[in-house]
């Protein structure tokens, strides 16, 4: 309860006026000003949550985070929070698509609102098709990193495996002709859990090579979304066993 009552009392003060100063102007001018600026803005607040959150980053192969790409990026789902983990570290612009319901979200949705996210309904096919071709058509032209959540859904049982990957989610990258970006992330769940109270939570991330259009030519949906779950397994399990390592105090 202290936990919370300590997080609730910080983060509440930092987003209320960065959801005045920063986030609903970003909305009401989304026109007005450039993705990156909006972008850069909304990281600045994303950086003094963190702070915050008493998070101890753990990067590796962070170089590929400076780089503008464009990147499809497939990570996998802990927390509500990763997609803000991602435009943490990212440097440039990263969108991503989420559920229509994420919209109506106090702040939470203004903030992703007003960096271009995408809205679906899940229960409308042709919803998901008209903003999964939005996504394919960004990708071609080479404006921003996309992020994806193969899984498509938060695995809550952490120490397990990784769910099994949805093949659609990679479709229209390969249409694409994008450029693979494996990410694994371990430990993000731990800021949010009632049950843990530490210091310090480590977390660890790791970016795996990319995978080119010409490595995954020929490969169905099925296959690259099999070829990617596997590699992403092995890191995460190595990060699994590096964990108790890690200080918490």
């Amino acid at each position: 309860m202290l936990k919370y009552l300590r997080l609730g009392f910080r983060l509440l003060l930092e987003l209320f006026v960065g959801y005045l100063c920063i986030i609903l102007p970003n909305v009401w001018f989304k026109k007005r000003i450039p993705l990156s600026i909006r972008y850069s803005r909304l990281r600045k607040i994303i950086h003094g949550l963190y702070q915050t959150l008493r998070i101890d980053l753990y990067l590796d192969h962070q170089e590929v985070t400076k780089e503008k790409g464009p990147y499809f990026i497939v990570c996998n789902h802990h927390s509500m929070l990763d997609p803000f983990l991602l435009i943490y570290l990212f440097e440039h612009p990263v969108r991503f698509i989420a559920k229509k319901e994420v919209r109506k979200l106090l702040i939470f949705g203004d903030a992703t609102a007003s960096i271009d996210a995408l809205f679906i309904n899940r229960k409308s096919v042709r919803s998901q098709l008209e903003q999964l071709e939005v996504m394919k058509q960004s990708l071609i032209q080479k404006e921003t990193h996309w992020l994806a959540f193969p899984e498509a859904t938060r695995n809550k049982q952490y120490s397990n495996p990784m769910l099994p990957f949805k093949a659609g989610t990679f479709k229209q990258a390969m249409e694409a002709k994008a450029t693979i970006l494996p990410m694994v992330t371990y430990g993000f769940f731990r800021p949010l859990d009632p049950k843990i109270n530490w210091k310090k939570y480590p977390v660890q991330v790791d970016f795996l090579p990319k995978i080119t259009a010409d490595q995954y030519q020929g490969k169905t949906t099925i296959e690259v979304a099999e070829m990617v779950r596997n590699l992403m397994q092995v890191r995460s399990d190595k990060m699994r066993l590096l964990d108790p390592t890690l200080p918490r105090k």
